[in-house]
């Protein structure tokens, strides 16, 4: 299993397959729980010499209430629930606390799970990035970029404040970039590329001028 995460994010909920050992078919384990003897998960980071570990027999695995909802474990706890029996057998889901997912400088989180009766061990890589992949406007933002949707169909328009974070360190690296338009729902193709941005004294927001074509309601604008 691969997925990855910015390093720092929070509420992760993580599902894996664990397989029964006992079957030559490599079926998925089903019947496990929070309480299931000699149930551990571990998990440590690439620059980590010691794994942080949850187990049955020392009570730090708890159940999960609601899935697919995060919720912090208690203190040196961790959540893990079997999903669905029937339809996704095997597939169980572990909420672990963010701290494990902030190691300072870590590039990947292993998560390991093992000790149970007929379960099959298991583990999920997590890399750690510094891009946001799940949320577009931060992520561009650390590469110096950004991007909005225009709210009008003026030829100068306003790239929000929070587009830009923080926008008064980086306002300033946006002057003379190429802004390009890269159309909507019903003009999938370049729309435009306009200059000249200029950055106003007050509420941070960038103006773009000069547009060789004026943007429509809708549509997508990125910065380079």
């Amino acid at each position: 299993m691969l997925i990855s995460y910015k390093r720092g994010q929070g509420s992760i909920i993580v599902r894996v397959k664990i397989r029964d050992s006992s079957a030559s078919t490599g079926a998925g384990l089903t019947g496990l729980t929070s309480a299931s003897s000699g149930l551990i998960i571990s998990t440590i980071a690439d620059n980590e010499a010691t794994a942080t570990a949850y187990t049955v027999a020392g009570s730090t695995i708890e159940s999960i209430t609601t899935l697919g909802t995060y919720a912090a474990p208690t203190a040196t706890k961790c959540r893990f629930k079997e999903v669905d029996a029937t339809n996704h057998k095997g597939v169980y889901e572990i909420q672990i606390a963010d701290a494990r997912y902030a190691v300072s400088g870590a590039k990947s989180l292993i998560l390991s799970i093992s000790g149970a009766t007929n379960a099959a061990e298991c583990d999920a890589l997590i890399p750690l990035t510094e891009f946001d992949f799940y949320n577009v406007a931060n992520g561009l933002a650390q590469l110096g970029l950004a991007y909005g949707t225009v709210d009008t169909g003026a030829t100068t328009t306003s790239i929000p404040t929070s587009l830009l974070v923080p926008a008064a360190a980086v306002i300033n690296q946006f002057k003379g970039r190429i802004v390009i338009f890269l159309g909507n729902t019903t003009t999938a193709n370049l729309r435009a590329q306009g200059t000249d941005i200029t950055a106003s004294t007050s509420g941070g927001t960038l103006t773009v001028t000069e547009l060789t074509t004026a943007p429509a309601s809708g549509d997508i604008f990125v910065i380079v």
